[in-house]
């Protein structure tokens, strides 16, 4: 008895989701229209009688039409032309079906289908209970308004263990299994039990789930956005030790650079490897919102970088003030739009929090949301960059190397280079997206990705590090004094 009573328990769970599902899907257009779209159909060009409409030979009376302009797919609302909609299901009761007669709805495939093995049952004829508590079989189109179409993309038959449920079809049109009332976002379609006999089970719409999948390739990702982390990790540690970098301009805004990019990766590995259920509602909207933050910021520092090495060529010096006049709003914006994103709807969810906790791989969000940014701010470094390349060639060449053009030529070279090389980094990424989204993919990983994200860390060490004179001057400062350390003889040897 314990065993019927906690599948029953799971049945009504899952009722209750549906009916909560479907129940936000309606939009509440009933307190602005005289039904739920569900319960229309559009009657445009129908025969108008006495101010009424017939659709289907149905008389639908004038307080149950609208004019809509819009429609709902697939449980989403879509701007539509201004059209008249009529509230049949009040008029006369419906009845659903998934496909049209001869064909049965694939669960696996969600299409309609030919069965192979048998021939389904007859769409007009179905067994009904009426007012008075008899179930009888009838004719469905004297009765009944009936519509062929899958409400949703995604249809689900409501099981109880591992068996379909019995549904009763009710004279008002409703379904139900001991009191239990099916959602109205179905449709029929005949099911085969143990190859022999056919029942008409009801499909519900069920929202497609993102499920979380921590696998070889979720794992190789996250040890390349190791790698990288820890790559620019060594760029801090040495822009932080060089002297002549640690103060300047150009080092300050490297380190910030570098401390923006270990933890946005850092992050970006932590929801890679964690189940978004086992992460709270609050976690898991402030941790992909503080990831968007460091890496569009990060972004925006590197225009900042190169907008201010454009200045040094014309001998424009950066005051403290005047650095954090501009850096300041730059970081205002990257906190503000991470912050917007994060209580932003895209298709009627919440970026963050409803199935992932980052970007839903499902939807354009992460091209709007993250992409964009950062292709303005790449469109950024690179106008400056085409300004100082200008600037340069109309310049006559200078033999000093010491010179303090000579050093920003070396700096604009190596950071530009690392700009290169960060932008082929996001452009695997976005063009990986955009394949995964087109041969429907529901992931935002490849191995293309992850390895490109190892690559970014030791193009940051190739170009930040190897690159730079200074940096390579102060290496080989500090090997020297290494070996002159090693090679000399303790002074109580010479008394």
């Amino acid at each position: 008895m314990s065993l019927r009573m906690a599948q029953f328990g799971v049945l009504e769970f899952v009722l209750l989701i549906f009916s909560l599902t479907h129940g936000s899907w309606g939009f509440h257009e009933e307190t602005h229209y005289p039904c739920a779209f569900i319960d229309t159909a559009n009657i445009t060009g129908s025969y108008g009688l006495d101010g009424a409409y017939v659709h289907n030979w149905t008389v639908i009376p004038r307080q149950f039409v609208a004019v809509y302009d819009f429609v709902i797919e697939n449980g989403l609302r879509k701007a539509a032309p201004r059209h008249l909609r009529g509230c049949i299901c009040k008029a006369k009761p419906c009845v659903r079906f998934c496909c049209e007669e001869g064909y049965i709805y694939d669960l696996e495939r969600r299409q309609c289908l030919v069965p192979s093995n048998a021939i389904p049952p007859s769409q007009f004829q179905m067994e009904v209970e009426l007012n008075d508590g008899k179930v009888r079989e009838v004719e469905l189109l004297s009765r009944f308004s009936i519509h062929v179409e899958t409400p949703c993309e995604h249809m689900k038959a409501v099981t109880k263990g591992s068996e379909y449920v019995h549904w009763t079809l009710h004279e008002n049109g409703t379904i139900s299994h001991r009191g239990h009332i099916f959602s109205k976002h179905y449709c029929f379609t005949p099911l085969l039990h143990s190859n022999s006999t056919w029942e008409w089970q009801p499909l519900a719409c069920a929202p497609e789930k993102f499920q979380f999948v921590l696998g070889v390739r979720e794992w190789t990702y996250a040890i390349c956005l190791l790698i990288a982390i820890l790559s620019m990790f060594i760029v801090l540690v040495v822009y932080l030790l060089c002297s002549e970098m640690r103060n300047s301009f150009y080092g300050v805004a490297i380190k910030a650079y570098a401390i923006c990019m270990i933890l946005g990766y850092a992050l970006l590995a932590y929801l890679t490897l964690h189940n978004p259920a086992n992460i709270s509602n609050a976690a898991c909207r402030i941790l992909p919102g503080l990831t968007l933050m460091y890496l569009v910021l990060s972004f925006y520092i590197l225009s900042f970088i190169a907008f201010k090495l454009y200045l040094s060529f014309h001998g424009v010096v950066f005051t403290k003030l005047m650095f954090w006049l501009i850096f300041t709003p730059i970081v205002i914006i990257a906190v503000g739009w991470s912050f917007f994103v994060s209580f932003t709807y895209y298709e009627s969810r919440l970026i963050f929090g409803s199935d992932t906790c980052w970007f839903d791989p499902r939807n354009w969000s992460i091209m709007i949301y993250l992409y964009a940014p950062v292709f303005v701010a790449c469109a950024i470094s690179g106008f400056f960059y085409i300004l100082s390349l200008i600037y340069i060639s109309e310049q006559p060449e200078i033999e000093t190397e010491k010179s303090f053009e000579s050093i920003e030529k070396n700096r604009f070279r190596s950071f530009y280079k690392y700009v290169g090389y960060t932008a082929i980094v996001w452009l695997v990424c976005i063009c990986s997206f955009a394949f995964n989204y087109y041969r429907e993919n529901r992931s935002h990983l490849n191995y293309a990705v992850s390895f490109s994200m190892a690559f970014h860390g030791f193009a940051a060490l190739y170009a930040l590090i190897g690159k730079n004179q200074q940096i390579q001057n102060f290496l080989r400062r500090i090997d020297n004094e290494e070996d002159t350390c090693e090679n000399s003889a303790p002074l109580s040897s010479f008394g």
